[in-house]
């Protein structure tokens, strides 16, 4: 064997992943990578993306917590490097009564944390069975589309929740005073009048 020099891959990342994870922030959206790459390219990456003080967790260290210590960590652990597979759900698992969980993967491996998750997100680009583990299949594989989706989202929960309280106060003043007027009357009201 001879010796002919180092293959480099370098795989940067988006242009504006940074202004991307702010904007997700400052709607109250907290980011956690889970990758199954090396502790030191995951610290890398983390600081390239603005996440320099971030807490890392390895999959051996992972093995090691119960599941309720792991519940007291992911709160204050923001990157999760060297995960297996299998511990990929278990890392991004909802909690009970906890904020909701959404994952973002676009390979075999992502899965079932996919399936586990609230909101399961995957790109077109994906392998088909984390498109079709997924709740939402993003078209460009571009996260800035979710800071949109969250700020729609919550713009349509908030209009649901006028028409229902809208709907609610409506309807009570309808049944109050047809109940009301029904002891008063000989006639149930609001029924299809006979003309004779």
């Amino acid at each position: 064997m001879t010796f002919s020099g180092f293959l480099v891959l370098f795989d940067p990342p988006k242009p504006k992943i940074v202004e991307t994870i702010t904007s997700l922030k400052n709607l109250g959206v907290a980011l956690k990578i889970i990758t199954g790459d090396n502790r030191l390219v995951a610290a890398s990456l983390s600081k390239q993306i603005g996440l320099s003080d971030a807490q890392l967790l390895t999959g051996p260290e992972l093995h090691e917590l119960s599941d309720m210590a792991l519940l007291g960590r992911v709160s204050n652990v923001a990157v999760f490097a060297e995960i297996e597979p299998n511990q990929r759900s278990a890392s991004s698992s909802p909690q009970e009564g906890g904020p909701c969980c959404g994952v973002h993967g676009d390979g075999i491996n992502d899965a079932s944390a996919l399936h586990a998750a609230d909101v399961g997100i995957s790109v077109d680009t994906a392998v088909d069975v984390a498109k079709e583990a997924a709740d939402i299949v993003l078209l460009e594989n571009d996260l800035v589309v979710l800071v949109d989706g969250v700020r729609e989202g919550r713009a349509t929960f908030a209009n649901t929740l006028k028409y229902v309280f809208m709907a609610t106060s409506a309807n009570f003043g309808n049944m109050f005073s047809m109940a009301g007027v029904s002891l008063i009357l000989p006639f149930l009201p609001l029924l299809p009048n006979r003309c004779c």
